[in-house]
């Protein structure tokens, strides 16, 4: 069975968006990357079998046609309290789970034996599954920039300590990528 992941681009003070959702530069790496990171990116696509994120990410995504050409043509399991009338553009199956993160997982996981459960959006949807016990790795692609101030992907924890173990650290100019396992 695949590992559930967090993974994210986050600036060195903690955000992973802007204070209005924007990008704000954190994710250039990604669009136009070194040839180690092209490395790491591709090994990603290659072993993601299923995408979790939040209705607001898809919002967005689904605004900026953001799925038409979505290097990640895997089922994505969109968390949202509604399912909206007409579906974004794209490769992708959108699966809207209404029923709660825990619910969400166990329906990728019936999607996908081998290959990971990526969460590739949504603060608060990093934080529903940490405080669930549902996270085996967090992936942190950190870029060299201070946003001041936006969307953080770990201010509302309000959990006890969660114990990491370092999986590896890849540093390239314009992102350095940081894994970690979590101790169960």
């Amino acid at each position: 069975m695949g590992n559930v992941i967090i993974d994210m681009s986050v600036s060195l003070d903690g955000f992973i968006a802007g204070p209005n959702d924007e990008d704000a530069g954190l994710h250039h790496w990604f669009f136009s990357p070194s040839d180690t990171t092209a490395k790491v990116i591709e090994e990603s696509i290659k072993t993601t079998g299923v995408i979790i994120m939040g209705r607001r990410t898809y919002d967005i995504a689904a605004e900026q046609d953001g799925f038409v050409n979505n290097p990640y043509p895997v089922p994505h399991v969109i968390l949202s309290r509604t399912v909206p009338e007409k579906l974004a553009e794209g490769a992708e199956t959108f699966i809207f789970v209404t029923d709660g993160i825990e619910h969400a997982v166990q329906q990728a996981h019936t999607m996908v034996s081998n290959k990971n459960i990526v969460v590739g959006g949504g603060a608060y949807t990093a934080q529903q599954l940490l405080k669930s016990g549902l996270v085996d790795e967090i992936h942190l692609h950190l870029v060299p920039l201070l946003l001041g101030h936006g969307k953080r992907l770990f201010e509302h924890l309000d959990i006890s300590p969660i114990e990491l173990q370092s999986l590896g650290v890849i540093e390239t100019p314009d992102v350095t990528h940081l894994r970690f396992r979590v101790i169960k």
